[in-house]
């Protein structure tokens, strides 16, 4: 029966090693305490053996009347250690995924002529309704291709349709950014994809919107912390 526990344990350390190989050297020093640790306990628990004998006779004789007797509290104390460290790397994982959005990494997600620039201290007429209103975004008119493609890597937020701002998809790339596509005649996704930076998520054509007198383009918006921004600060226009 102790043989079994050691080899349960020995069992679930190699499985641990396993998983760890591809971590940093941090994650090894770490891994090494661990197993230190785990040595001194298992040293401790073999050196008295009429304690285990001791036990074994308790075992025998209860094994009918408590059947958790037979439960190492060791294997388990291990087992313990092993995912409370597993899930501190996962959350180190995640920290460092959520602090790898670099904006000036953002792609041009059409290219062609900026026909109107982003604003917000100024107002800009809008010949199809008639209205001076301020622009939170930046239109591109299309050069070669009228698809669409994602600005960074992220999840498909929304897909709405309406008469003003034609077909329109939000992307949501975590770090509080956001990247907002509009005047598309089609999308290619659907709410709860996954996109990769450059993936196509639609095209644009002739659309009835507020901005339709400008003909073919796109309607781009970046949202960080909840705010617009322009997105030219970030992209250049090759």
């Amino acid at each position: 029966m102790k043989n079994n526990r050691f080899k349960n344990a020995q069992a679930k350390m190699k499985n641990f090693f396993i998983r760890l190989k591809n971590r940093d050297t941090s994650f090894f020093i770490i891994a090494l305490c661990i197993v230190l640790l785990s040595t001194a306990i298992i040293w401790r628990y073999t050196s008295n053996p009429n304690s285990d004998k001791g036990n074994d006779l308790a075992e025998n004789e209860t094994e009918d009347e408590n059947i958790g007797a037979n439960v190492d509290p060791y294997e388990d104390y291990i087992e313990g250690v092993i995912e409370d460290y597993e899930n501190a790397g996962n959350d180190k994982d995640d920290e460092q995924e959520a602090k790898s959005l670099d904006l000036k990494t953002m792609k041009l997600p059409l290219a062609g002529e900026i026909i109107r620039e982003f604003t917000l201290n100024d107002l800009v007429y809008y010949e199809a309704i008639g209205e001076w209103r301020v622009h939170n975004g930046v239109d591109i008119k299309p050069k070669d291709t009228l698809m669409i493609e994602s600005a960074f890597a992220g999840t498909v937020e929304a897909v709405n349709n309406s008469e003003i701002t034609g077909t329109e998809v939000i992307i949501d790339h975590g770090n509080n950014v956001k990247t907002l596509y509009n005047n598309l005649v089609s999308s290619t996704v659907a709410v709860g994809d996954s996109v990769k930076q450059g993936q196509t998520i639609g095209n644009v054509g002739k659309t009835v919107s507020v901005e339709s007198a400008d003909g073919a383009h796109l309607h781009f918006e970046l949202i960080v912390d909840g705010k617009n921004v322009n997105p030219m600060d970030y992209i250049t226009v090759q």
